[in-house]
């Protein structure tokens, strides 16, 4: 027993080892990741822009089209307005938080990495998603209610629906990595429905026979 239990606490470690190694490597890559997006900023606000473009087209008068981190929007119409996007308005100040919090739980508990992964692919989808139908949101309340429609909702209303967007893709990352998995099939049941079976075939069995005379009987005269 002594002898094979040494290698396989050798096997347990070096695989905890690893495990710790892929966590740490994944950590460091979404650390990177949350970097990168900060410093290329600019960058990211003339991408988010293109996709903005699409929402903004569903609702928004004329025809809308991408320049730079500025969405222009009701094209073909006699009012031609101008979206832009601030670096306070971002999807980047939500997008960054929750790849720092994925590389908490990363480093620091022992998640599984995909599950981390699929977390935060969720989390950052609803963060866009969110970020998006605001600013269509605000495009429509400006030609709809003019200035005081689009501060409304750019401010306000849209600020609110971005927030309470912004907690649940945490909630959702933090339910998704750290959910327990569930209690393994147990073999105990089948172990001993073995060890039972087994001594039922070792017990003899006993048949009694209605017929076969009783010891009293036998020993009267």
């Amino acid at each position: 027993m002594s002898v094979a239990a040494a290698p396989l606490r050798t096997r347990t470690r070096a695989r905890d080892r690893r495990g710790r190694l892929g966590r740490l490597l994944t950590a460091g890559a979404l650390a990177f990741a949350a970097g990168a997006l900060i410093a290329t900023e600019a960058t990211t606000r003339a991408a988010e822009a293109l996709l903005a473009r699409e929402f903004i087209g569903l609702v928004a008068p004329g025809r809308a089209v991408a320049a730079g981190p500025i969405v222009w929007f009701g094209i073909g119409t006699p009012e031609v307005t101008g979206l832009m996007i601030t670096t306070m308005c971002s999807t980047t100040v939500l997008a960054a938080p929750l790849l720092l919090l994925a590389v908490a739980i990363t480093g620091i508990t022992r998640a599984p990495t995909g599950r981390v992964g699929l977390g935060l692919l969720v989390g950052l989808g609803l963060a866009i998603t969110c970020n998006m139908i605001r600013f269509a949101s605000a495009a429509w309340a400006y030609g709809a209610y003019g200035r005081e429609g689009f501060d409304l909702v750019h401010r306000y209303i849209g600020s609110l629906f971005v927030i309470v967007g912004f907690v649940v893709a945490i909630v959702l990352l933090l339910r998704i990595s750290l959910r327990e998995r569930g209690p393994r099939p147990s073999a105990a049941p089948a172990r001993v429905t073995r060890s039972t079976a087994a001594a039922t075939a070792a017990t003899p069995s006993t048949t009694v026979d209605p017929t076969a005379p009783r010891p009293d009987e036998e020993s009267r005269p």
